[in-house]
Order: C-alpha cells, then sequence, then structure tokens
C-alpha cells in the first residue's frame, strides 16, 4: 500500500506545486501596478515588497484553489487511465489512493491554520501601512533633481532654492500649504529659511514624520514665529486615505485575549474573525475526498468536465462566506463564521459516501 499512497502523493505534490506557483505568479504580477504605486518615492525594494505583502494576503484563497485543482486533475488522469478501476477490481477500497490526498490536505490545513492566524494578520496589517523608511525616502527624492517636491496625497508644495549636503536640510523654501501650518499663520505661503527633517533612527515604525521649520516668515505681514515644528501622519504620505486598524489586522492570539479581558470594542464580531480562519484553514483537508470524487465521476467525460465539476464546491465554499457575513449582521451570531464549513460538509458528505460505497 506504501508504493501506491506514494505514487499519488508525488504526483499530488508536483501538480499542487505548478498549480500554486502559476497562480501566485498571476496575482504577483497583476498587483505590480499597485505595489508601484502604493511606493511613491521609495525604491524598487520597496516596491517589492509591498506587492509581495498585497500578493501574501490571497494566500489561503490560492492554497485552496491550487490544491483542489491539484486533486481533481491528478485522480482524473488515474481515473481515465483505468488506474483507479484496476483498484476497484484488485479488491482494493478506493479510500486507499484517497488518502493521499487526505494526508496533502491534513498537511495543508495544518500550514495554514499557522498562516491564518499568525501570519496572514501580519501581512495584512502591513500592506496598508507604509514602512517609516520608505516615507523618508519618498519625501526626499521626489523631486527627482528639481527644486519642487509635492508631498504626495497631504497637497503640501515645498520649493527651494538650494540644499545643504551634509544634512540634507532644505534652504531658502516657500511651501504652500492647503492648510494653516500654524495658529499665527494665515496665509497658504510661507517663506522658510530652512527646513530641517530630523532622522527616524529609533523611532517607531508607525511614528509621524517630523518637520523643522527656521525662520519662518508670513509673506503677508503675519506674525510668524522664529522656529515651527509639526508633524505629518505616515498614513497621510504613504496611504491615499486613512483606514482604521480592523480585527483582519490582528492575531488570533491577541483578538481572543481581548475578548477574554472584555477590552475588544467589538467582541462579536472578534470571535467570528477566529471562526472564520479557522474555516479558511479546514477547506484543504475537506476538498481532498470531494476532489478525488469528483475526478472519479467524470472519467468518462474528460478533465476538463472535472475541472467545471470541481467549481461547484469552491462556489459553495464562497457562497457561505457572503452568506455568513450577511448573517452576522442581521443575527449578531459568531457562529455565523462556520457556514462555509457547513455548506460544504452538506455538499461533501452524500457525495463521498455515495461514490466509495459504489
Amino acid at each position: 500500500m506504501w508504493r501506491l499512497h506514494r505514487y499519488y502523493l508525488k504526483e499530488l505534490a508536483v501538480n499542487a506545486s505548478i498549480t500554486f506557483t502559476v497562480m501566485f505568479g498571476v496575482v504577483l504580477v497583476s498587483l505590480v501596478y499597485r505595489g508601484i504605486q502604493r511606493s511613491q518615492g521609495g525604491g524598487l525594494l520597496d516596491a517589492a515588497l509591498i506587492t509581495l505583502f498585497f500578493a501574501l494576503d490571497s494566500l489561503p484563497h490560492l492554497l485552496t484553489i491550487a490544491f483542489l485543482i491539484a486533486t481533481v486533475m491528478t485522480y482524473a488522469r488515474a481515473a481515465q487511465d483505468r488506474e483507479l478501476v484496476a483498484i476497484r477490481a484488485a479488491g482494493v477500497s478506493p479510500r486507499i489512493p484517497m488518502l493521499s490526498a487526505v494526508l496533502i490536505g491534513t498537511f495543508l490545513s495544518v500550514g495554514a491554520s499557522f498562516a491564518n492566524h499568525y501570519v496572514i494578520p501580519e501581512v495584512h496589517f502591513r500592506k496598508y501601512r507604509v514602512i517609516a523608511d520608505v516615507v523618508r525616502s519618498a519625501f526626499e527624492n521626489l523631486n527627482l533633481g528639481g527644486d519642487r517636491i509635492t508631498v504626495l496625497d497631504t497637497g503640501y508644495i515645498v520649493t527651494f532654492r538650494d540644499r545643504e549636503k551634509d544634512t540634507g536640510d532644505y534652504l531658502n523654501c516657500t511651501i504652500y500649504s492647503p492648510r494653516p501650518i500654524g495658529k499665527s499663520l494665515e496665509s497658504p505661503i510661507v517663506y522658510v529659511d530652512r527646513v530641517a527633517l530630523p532622522p527616524l533612527e529609533g523611532a517607531a515604525p508607525d511614528a509621524d514624520l517630523t518637520i523643522v521649520m527656521s525662520g519662518v516668515r508670513d509673506p503677508i505681514g503675519g506674525v510668524a514665529p522664529d522656529t515651527l515644528t509639526f508633524q505629518v501622519p505616515l498614513d497621510d504620505i504613504g496611504s491615499s486615505a486613512g483606514r482604521v486598524e480592523k480585527e483582519e489586522d490582528v492575531r488570533s492570539d491577541q483578538l481572543l485575549a481581548e475578548v477574554m479581558r472584555g477590552v475588544h470594542p467589538n467582541p462579536i464580531r472578534a470571535v467570528y474573525t477566529l471562526f472564520r480562519r479557522c474555516s479558511f484553514a479546514l477547506m484543504p483537508a475537506l476538498l481532498a475526498p470531494i476532489g478525488f470524487c469528483i475526478a472519479e465521476m467524470a472519467r468518462f467525460r474528460g478533465r476538463v468536465t472535472a475541472l467545471m465539476m470541481a467549481l461547484v464546491p469552491l462556489s459553495v465554499f464562497y457562497l457561505g462566506e457572503v452568506l455568513g457575513a450577511r448573517l452576522l449582521i442581521s443575527t449578531q451570531n459568531p457562529w455565523c463564521g462556520w457556514m462555509p464549513v457547513a455548506l460544504l460538509v452538506s455538499l461533501g458528505v452524500p457525495l463521498v459516501w455515495r461514490q466509495l460505497r459504489r
């Protein structure tokens, strides 16, 4: 039996790896533009890092779809070559070849559980935040060799006549601001002798960008302080809009701790998020026997038909995802997070039971 297991394990692993690599590559390429857009002013490595964060956020979906396609393709090929018929004719239960898919599905479920509860929340958080060093690089490099800097989506425009090489400070500047910079400055245009950006070394990753202006003068005659210090939030510079932290940005252990201590602002939503992550983690193990039965049923219809039939459990799974979110709003019951698993089990149990007892 071990030779039979090893035979299908090898083919399943190869097919799943190729399918996942192709799908992940397609997603990665499709997100390159978004990564470049969000890393304006940063380097190539910064753009690649942000693009990778966005692509990794789709990892649970890609893992589930790739494994189901690999399972259907592997056993559809075996069914067309009459391998499964020969196994049944030899008196071997079809559960034996199906066990290879179940083993890989269980292994993927364990890995997906760790990723969904710990890795993906961090990735989800990082993809909506721009690293402080990238923001500082954007502020310093957006002049592109000229004398004009537009600070991305904040509306600030800085023109300068000179720049000090040792400190990087901007000299003889004119600043246009869509909103007043200080309480005593009424004009949107301000003359500044020196604009300095203190180093960010040792600051928190989400610390605001500090700007120190010396020799401030109001061109319309208003009273201006000699030195003015203010801060620009990094989200205003690195993102097109502010974003409130959500449950998807927090690891499961932290979510559970906040709920148990009673400090989470929306404990129902937090528990729903935990159940939803568990549902996604269980999908590869649940889809393994379903994919095997679909492939065996389509042995006379070809692999394309088997792949089309594989869309049914995927559609049921994502339908359960949508229904669970809707039911959460109407019922405020966190157990709605298990809706995809419930629908998939209700579809898969009769199918697997009927096919294995043929």
